[in-house]
């Protein structure tokens, strides 16, 4: 493994603590919700350093240049960002997700995202001759069974599933290269929120246990022969052994809906509230390599917060059904 000294990260730690001060607050984000025009509410916005100078018509655009820009940061306070790399094999999978459906529907164009560990040109070439010498090696394995699945199937939702396990199998594989527990700690509980979300969605749509067992993602904190067994015996099992975890008492708000079969979009702000959490845990440290994978983390989950409130209120949903799809922030 990887060792690092706190000390390494001084001059690091103490650019963060001052970005910090600059992520949207909750309650920004409700005034953003709040505003009487989506013009006033993109201003927010910019005042906390998203998006400047760039129209609203554009915000999609402002948002993704925005994260780029922090990882870019992020990268450059750090001779070593393997570490950060790994946080970015969501939108590696995000695009061989979408090569591997454009290739079956032989559609030659396809826009994919420049955010990866792995630049888009050299994954489309990748992707292209089959040899993958920069994409993450579980993912890259998992293009073949995912285009064999599809063929096989027609089914896409295999594609997803097949990529987004290998992802997060990719991403405990690369932390545990590094000696920082609060990374491994912060991908098991990913591991294990998007298991929680698959046995809650899968048994709520009726799949066999089968299916569910192919979803599951080993090497989290949760057993998944514990949660498939949960899954068998039906939502009150999945339920009690959500209640006996880690994740129970912040989980517990959404347990009623879920018996009675209701919507699950208070279960789902909880389940990404767990994530939240495991970056709270290390607020006080001083300095560190943590607070850099912190802030990484802390401003997807701003991002993806003005995201929802944006699309939300350029769709017309009603303030107080934005409010209940909005996450825990980190600032």
């Amino acid at each position: 493994m990887v060792k690092f000294k706190d000390t390494d990260f001084l001059h690091a730690s103490s650019r963060i603590k001052s970005l910090e001060r600059k992520l949207l607050t909750h309650r920004q984000l409700i005034q953003m919700i709040e505003a009487p025009t989506l013009d006033e509410a993109w201003k927010i916005a910019n005042d906390a350093g998203i998006g400047v100078g760039i129209p609203l018509e554009q915000y999609e655009r402002a948002l993704s240049e925005n994260l780029a820009q922090t990882y870019d940061f992020l990268k450059s306070l750090s001779k070593e960002h393997g570490f950060l790399d790994l946080l970015r094999y969501e939108y590696d999978a995000l695009n061989l997700k979408l090569l591997i459906k454009a290739q079956a529907m032989n559609r030659e164009q396809v826009e994919l995202v420049e955010m990866g560990s792995v630049p888009v040109a050299v994954l489309r070439e990748e992707f292209r001759l089959q040899k993958y010498e920069q994409t993450p090696c579980l993912l890259a394995e998992a293009v073949a069974e995912a285009t064999d699945a599809l063929a096989r199937t027609g089914d896409p939702q295999w594609v997803d599933v097949i990529v987004d396990k290998a992802m997060l199998a990719a991403m405990l594989q690369k932390a545990m290269e590094y000696k920082i527990p609060f990374l491994h700690k912060l991908i098991k509980t990913k591991i294990d929120i998007a298991n929680l979300r698959s046995v809650v969605r899968i048994q709520r749509i009726g799949k066999e246990l089968d299916f569910v067992k192919r979803v599951l993602v080993p090497g989290g904190h949760l057993d998944v022969g514990a949660l498939a067994d949960a899954f068998a015996r039906g939502m009150d099992s999945i339920i009690a052994l959500m209640q006996g975890s880690d994740y129970g008492p912040i989980l517990e708000p959404a347990f009623d809906a879920l018996r009675g079969g209701k919507g699950l979009t208070q279960f789902e702000r909880l389940c990404d509230d767990c994530i939240t959490n495991v970056l709270n845990s290390v607020r006080l440290i001083p300095f560190g390599v943590e607070l850099l994978i912190v802030y990484a983390a802390a401003k997807e989950a701003e991002i993806k917060a003005v995201r929802i409130v944006m699309a939300s209120r350029l769709a017309g949903v009603a303030p107080d059904l934005i409010k209940e799809r909005l996450r825990e922030t980190y600032a």
